[in-house]
């Protein structure tokens, strides 16, 4: 049994600051311009039914990790090499959103400071968030997620005046092929990286409130989604933002008489962290349960460490960083975060369906 708990509260807002991560610098839509808001809803809708199999098969497999459902139903070899797979799976997203971070805050606030020492100082507050559990990590984002949609709202206010409401039209003027694309791209991130949440999801102390959780938390990124693209064409319009790096920050510039800059900051450091500490915690988890090892923290800095020098050595520049998360992230992450869990709930469910006539037979 899992003895660590969190409330239902506690997950929904780990779950809310996971989803924000990066998105809050980055926008996975860019590529289809004026259509953005529709590649939102469609990624979006696929989004809910992607976390739906994900809560599913946690809730078909109760108490049970990723690592724990994967033996289980594929056998010990064929388990444990997905195991290992799904932990470089997560390490790589840690250090993808490390490199966000470090980008972001090289590129605006601090230009003159090497990213290797903006990445390390937080990755070391990161591994002390890690180590002190993951009901620490629900009371930290109870406290900060809040956060996030207030400055959300803040930054849309502000810019009222200077909006240009026809921005986004004509509709599907390029066609349904850039909107599908950038689709996938909302679907994979950052909808199916909370497959990480197959390791925290045995935490919950009431597992009939996973759904609800789950889909409450899709439906607010996609609300909140829609509305920062709305906000972002309307005041950049779509051939500047398809221009800039960072849309949302570049945003906020444009507010007459306030500075508002370190918000965006601010947004990041909880979103960005919040994903980095699950991922962390997942991959240490899982390696953990894999080599028997009990406590997980035996792992974490190693795991820190690698994910702060994968950061750093695996893109050569911004621009590298952005192409390869817009054309390579979504199809590298399809087995990971659909292929896997989908064959994962097939199992599950025919498991589950065998258990049942089992019972049936023994009663009768």
């Amino acid at each position: 049994m899992v003895k660590t708990q969190i409330s239902k509260i506690q997950l929904f807002m780990l779950l809310l600051g996971f989803l924000f991560g990066s998105t809050v610098i980055m926008t996975p839509t860019v590529g289809a311009k004026n259509d953005g808001w529709l590649a939102i809803l469609v990624g979006g809708a696929a989004g809910i039914l992607l976390m739906g199999v994900y809560s599913a098969i946690a809730l078909l497999n109760p108490s049970k990790t990723l690592v724990d459902i994967l033996m289980e139903r594929l056998g010990k070899v064929a388990g444990n090499i997905l195991a290992v797979l799904y932990i470089w799976y997560f390490i790589h997203l840690a250090s993808l959103v490390f490199r966000d971070f470090g980008e972001f805050i090289c590129t605006v606030t601090f230009p003159e400071t090497p990213m290797i020492v903006v990445i390390g100082l937080f990755a070391v507050v990161l591994l002390y968030a890690v180590n002190s559990g993951i009901e620490v990590l629900g009371r930290l984002s109870e406290l900060l997620v809040p956060i996030i949609p207030i400055v959300i709202f803040i930054i849309g206010l502000s810019l009222i005046s200077v909006h240009d409401f026809t921005a986004f039209l004509p509709i599907l003027e390029n066609g349904i092929t850039p909107v599908l694309k950038a689709a996938l791209s909302f679907l994979t991130f950052p909808f199916g990286e909370t497959v990480a949440f197959l390791m925290v999801f045995p935490h919950l102390n009431k597992k009939e409130k996973l759904k609800k959780v789950v889909f409450l938390s899709a439906g607010i990124i996609i609300l909140a989604g829609t509305v920062i693209f709305f906000r972002d064409i309307s005041v950049l319009g779509s051939d500047l933002m398809a221009r800039a790096t960072f849309i949302p920050h570049l945003t906020s510039l444009l507010i007459p008489g306030l500075n508002v800059e370190p918000l965006v900051d601010i947004n990041l450091l909880i979103g960005g962290g919040i994903k980095i500490s699950v991922c962390i915690y997942a991959a240490s988890k899982a390696l953990c349960q894999i080599v028997g090892i009990d406590d997980y923290r035996t792992m974490t800095g190693a795991i820190t460490t690698f994910c702060v020098v994968l950061s750093i050595w695996v893109h050569e520049s911004t621009l590298d960083l952005f192409s390869w998360s817009e054309k390579v992230w979504p199809y590298y992450s399809i087995p990971f975060q659909i292929v896997i869990p989908l064959l994962l709930l097939l199992l599950s469910l025919r498991r589950s369906k065998s258990s049942n006539k089992k019972e049936k037979s023994l009663k009768g």
